[in-house]
């Protein structure tokens, strides 16, 4: 278990100040990415739910445009999935798409919306391909669908990927040529559509061919027309409108003057209506069978990748916890406990705080404002404690009523010094990490690795430049610890969260500062 921390945690969205550190359980990634689901609002909130709330929200301009983050996100994870070839193991979700974005078959702005808002996020545990992953989970869930199981490590592409997303046009061969490509059937390809126009809508400025100009109008400026009644909402009505020829009876891509675009009319008819006929007729099939291709499609990615194991919401978890020097120069160990509740579990009203080193109970209340998603209610108990023989410091554990007992373990050998490391920007936009690394009993240099997200030619997604065996000058002692200081620069700095890395002989981390 490493010992990691995180300056400004959740990618610097909420009100902890650039001093402050975490430690991450199981693991950075993990961590990272289980806060964005559970830590949605309020207390220590991620900010990354915030763009799609409510589900009718468009982060990237005004509302009178007409157009919805949530079915942004999913129409471009779509369009970087469809590409995948099955035959050789390329394509799927890499990020590949935000090259992509000039291509008439992208057509519109929610490519280079999605991407630009994954960007200052972006960091060398959470790269663009996770985000568009994570982004169908949220935007899905959050509009009143079903929780589809997130899993990280994909590898973000370098370079424009294939052509091959079906458009309007597209043929009904070519069409499902495409998705069978990718790995999906016939009734896959039915599905997937259905479940991807449950909300949002066709707009004019992208599809002129689809949307006459009189669906404009000062409220709606882009021209959209909506798949269904319930645009913001993911459930049904489209299927339903479909098969019994109401309201929108599926979308103007069915229904559209403009034969050749007809494209949801030619694949949904395609199995003479079967498939969508299964899903009217089974009650909850709908949300389901959308979860699991959902789930399917995000997991798509290049045979190179292995994924992480599903991602779940932690009950108890330490976060903002970190070794660090106070102002005369003693060790200390801070932080917060977090607790995750909901209607059948209550937070306590104090949790019993013990080190390996100190049999000394600490009892520790909660902060005022706590947070909440829609896995629960989350409540943080802070705590603050002196190390005196870091040696011993190997683990610390926590009790409290109604919650199961957990120790998490520990290293203090080596750590990077969150009050002592920082950014800092240039006027030209490049950016400078400087650090300082702490060793106990060892005037050894440590190995240092530092990753940086920089600006890349023709996308807006970072690339994570990564500096091995970075170059460090003693700093004297403190605590028991030899200092050692270094920097490194970069190119155009996207003010996503930079790292420094502790690694040992075989490249394994054995501590982990991300700063922002």
């Amino acid at each position: 278990m490493s010992f990691s921390k995180l300056i400004a945690p959740y990618f610097a969205l909420s009100a902890i100040p650039a001093a402050s550190a975490a430690f991450f359980y199981p693991n950075v990634q993990t961590s990272l990415v289980e806060g964005i689901f559970v830590d949605a609002h309020g207390a220590h909130a991620t900010g990354f739910v915030d763009a799609v709330t409510p589900c009718t929200r468009y982060v990237s301009g005004a509302a009178t445009v007409g157009r919805e983050t949530a079915a942004q996100w999913v129409r471009v994870s779509f369009h970087d999935f469809v590409t995948h070839h099955t035959s050789d193991g390329s394509g799927g979700l890499d990020a590949s798409i935000g090259f992509e974005a000039d291509r008439a078959e992208n057509a519109g702005a929610a490519m280079n919306d999605t991407i630009r808002f994954f960007r200052n996020r972006v960091n060398a545990k959470i790269g663009s391909a996770d985000f568009l992953a994570l982004s169908v989970s949220v935007a899905v869930q959050n509009c009143g669908g079903p929780i589809i199981p997130v899993r990280a490590g994909r590898i973000d592409a370098t370079g424009p990927g294939p052509f091959g997303v079906p458009a309007p046009t597209t043929t009904l061969n070519d069409t499902l040529s495409m998705f069978g490509g990718a790995g999906m059937s016939q009734s896959d390809a039915i599905t997937l559509v259905a479940c991807g126009h449950t909300f949002g809508a066709v707009h004019h400025g992208v599809f002129p061919d689809v949307v006459g100009p009189d669906a404009i109008t000062p409220n709606n400026t882009a021209g959209g027309v909506n798949f269904d009644d319930s645009p913001a909402v993911f459930d049904d009505h489209n299927v339903h409108a479909y098969i019994d020829g109401t309201g929108a009876k599926g979308g103007t891509l069915v229904t559209t003057p403009n034969v050749t675009s007809q494209s949801d009319l030619r694949l949904f008819s395609s199995d003479n209506n079967a498939t969508l006929l299964a899903l009217y007729n089974e009650q909850g099939s709908f949300v389901n069978t959308c979860a699991t291709l959902f789930q399917r499609m995000i997991e798509t990615v290049p045979s190179n990748v292995v994924l992480s194991d599903v991602i779940t919401p932690q009950t108890l978890k330490p976060v903002n916890s970190t070794l660090d020097f106070d102002t005369n120069g003693n060790l200390i160990f801070t932080g917060s406990i977090r607790v995750l509740s909901n209607e059948s579990a209550v937070a306590p009203e104090s949790l019993t705080h013990t080190t390996s080193l100190n049999s000394t109970a600490l009892n520790i209340t909660p902060e005022d404002e706590g947070g909440y998603s829609i896995y629960g209610n989350t409540t943080f108990y802070p705590f603050n404690q002196p190390i005196s023989k870091p040696s011993a410091f190997t683990s610390f554990s926590v009790i409290g009523s109604g919650i199961s007992s957990e120790t998490f373990a520990v290293q203090a050998q080596t750590f990077v010094v969150p009050s002592a490391s920082s950014n800092s920007e240039s006027e030209d936009g490049t950016v400078t990490v400087s650090f300082t690394v702490a060793v106990l009993n060892s005037s050894t240099a440590p190995i240092v690795k530092v990753s940086i997200p920089v600006v890349q030619p023709n996308t807006f997604g970072p690339l994570v430049e990564i500096f091995n065996n970075v170059a460090v000058t003693a700093a004297g002692t403190k605590a028991g610890y030899s200092l050692f200081t270094g920097s490194v620069s970069a190119g155009v700095w996207t003010h996503g969260t930079t790292e420094v890395a502790i690694v040992n002989g075989s490249g394994n981390e054995l501590d982990v500062l991300m700063v922002v």
